[in-house]
């Protein structure tokens, strides 16, 4: 006897590396729910001229670690293990870090992250206190808002100008806004542009973007982020890997990680050249002769080419 005690416990679970993390609730997207486990998260690579959405890093963390700590860990994995750029890098809320922008941005990649306000008074008298509004648009003096004209890549700060709005206002509203500021003073007034001002990055690095939050462009960029969940409801409903996996501790759980993410690459890759394959087989077969020899370079064989088109 060693004087050991060994105690069980039918709620203990056996998987001593698993914790309580929270999620969206699926039938209820405004409320949370807690579930026991881990957080596999799948990066994806969105090839708009191939029209193809490929996972290319995956990490597995526990169900209560903080997300924020491994968007630089899945780029360095992309770094790693794939030969390409990233141009724009697409996350929500929970990568809002000054880590990630300056990790990103020190690696030519724009940040398009949602804005996480963390208890800001938004409220319209704060905004206007501050001089700006929850998109990081500065206030002209009259009081309106100014809009985006353009990025300064090096001086790193986007230009505002109020573009002379109050000349399109109604008599009423410029009634209002001359009760509180002189017009015909404006600075801007003889400027086509009015009143020009500029929000640096250095200043609001998680504010300030290179593509102006608010902006049509920076809703439009956000729009890809479907690749994401699209990718996460393929492994979880299509095949089904980490739909309720039954794994006894991390080890096991980053190993399966990362055979989804392997396997879905191998499907939506061979399934991108399945398609290809059929469609070019469908051209060849409708288009004639002389069309299919234009289309080839020059520099084909002759013989390579007979074969090509099956003469």
């Amino acid at each position: 006897m060693d004087g050991s005690i060994t105690i069980r416990c039918p709620r203990l679970p056996k998987d001593t590396d698993a914790r309580v993390g929270v999620r969206r609730d699926n039938q209820n997207p405004d409320k949370k729910q807690k579930v026991f486990g881990y957080n596999a998260i799948l990066s994806t690579s969105v090839e708009l001229h191939l029209g193809i959405e490929l996972p290319v890093a995956v990490s597995n963390i526990a169900g209560n670690a903080d997300e924020a700590d491994f968007l630089v860990e899945n780029t360095e994995q992309i770094f790693d293990h794939h030969d390409c750029r990233l141009n724009v890098a697409i996350a929500d809320s929970k990568y809002d870090a000054i880590k990630n922008y300056k990790y990103l941005r020190a690696h030519g990649c724009i940040p398009v992250i949602d804005y996480n306000p963390r208890r800001e008074n938004l409220s319209k008298v704060a905004l206007i206190s501050r001089g700006y509004d929850q998109n990081g648009w500065p206030f002209a003096p009259c009081g309106l808002l100014c809009k985006p004209n353009g990025f300064d890549e090096q001086r790193g700060r986007l230009s505002f100008c109020c573009f002379v709005q109050c000349r399109s206002l109604r008599p009423n509203a410029l009634k209002e806004i001359e009760k509180r500021y002189d017009t015909k003073s404006c600075p801007g007034a003889k400027n086509k542009c009015g009143v020009v001002m500029h929000m640096s990055i250095n200043d609001y690095p998680r504010l300030i973007n290179e593509i102006p939050r608010g902006s049509r462009l920076f809703r439009e960029v956000k729009r890809f982020r479907s690749a994401s969940e699209r990718s996460n409801s393929s492994l979880k409903e299509d095949i089904s890997i980490l739909d309720c996996p039954r794994v006894l501790n991390g080890k096991r759980a980053n190993i399966l990680a990362q055979m989804a993410g392997i396997v879905l690459l191998l499907k939506r890759a061979f399934s991108f050249v399945v398609k290809v394959t059929m469609r070019l087989r469908r051209f060849y077969q409708n288009a004639d002769s002389s069309l299919l020899k234009s289309l080839l370079p020059n520099n084909v064989p002759a013989f390579i080419r007979n074969l090509f088109l099956r003469e």
